[in-house]
């Protein structure tokens, strides 16, 4: 039988952190920072960047600007530019955890994923509880094959709150990968608690009882994968049942 290695599919999404000024002595650059924030909202990232620029232009050290032009960039995928932004205000020490947990997730978009286990790392000395990085980086620890170290990061970001069927099906892809079928089961049966249509979690589940010797097991969920429109279930359900 053909061996399946079911693979996460990372969705990750630029944490959107914009930087207003408040008070009733607001300056030109205050302003214009919250009509560009203004056009965000309206997703007109091309015009919100033309206005960011115009104040760092008039003002290389407003640090608002650029974090809120590299949010742009992210948007229109152009994720060099959108680092590049990032890094200045990294390097001016300003909005630290913020600035790093942003571009890590460039970062990770990119494949980078050693580039972003440092900043994730990074973040982390600042906040170990941070749950996003936690369950972020441990999806980058899996693609570079670091299963242990995966599910250390999933289970602590699991012990700090984060209770969500990604990190659970996550988590149990990662010991699925370390041959902990029966352990691997149990997230999978957590992840379909939490989201009863997650087809690639019965598909993944079917899969580990299979390795695990229930072959009653295998079938019932990976017909219910294929009842809820999962590609591979179909297939796979032949090579099983023949």
């Amino acid at each position: 039988m053909t061996k399946f290695y079911l693979r996460t599919t990372a969705v990750v999404i630029l944490i959107i952190l914009v930087f207003i000024v408040f008070g009733c002595n607001k300056n030109r650059k205050d302003r214009a920072n919250e009509n560009a924030i203004e056009l965000i909202g309206k997703q007109k990232y091309a015009e919100a960047i033309k206005e960011f620029s115009t104040i760092v232009k008039g003002d290389k050290n407003y640090l608002p600007a650029y974090y809120n032009r590299a949010i742009c960039y992210s948007f229109l995928n152009k994720n060099r530019e959108a680092i590049n932004d990032l890094n200045f205000v990294i390097s001016k020490q300003k909005f630290d955890e913020e600035a790093y947990l942003n571009r890590a997730i460039l970062f990770e978009n990119q494949k980078k994923y050693k580039d972003a286990i440092k900043d994730y790392t990074h973040l982390l000395t600042i906040n170990p509880r941070n749950i996003q990085a936690l369950h972020f980086r441990g999806i980058c620890k899996y693609y570079i094959k670091d299963y242990a170290g995966a599910v250390t990061d999933y289970s602590l970001a699991i012990k700090y709150g984060l209770n969500s069927s990604g990190v659970y099906y996550n988590k149990a892809v990662a010991l699925d990968c370390l041959e902990q079928y029966p352990k691997a089961i149990k997230y999978y049966d957590k992840a379909i608690k939490i989201d009863g249509k997650l087809e690639r979690a019965y598909f993944a589940r079917g899969i580990a009882n299979l390795k695990n010797g229930n072959k009653e097991a295998a079938i019932a969920d990976i017909k219910q994968a294929e009842k809820l429109g999962f590609k591979k279930a179909t297939h796979v359900l032949k090579e099983i049942i023949g």
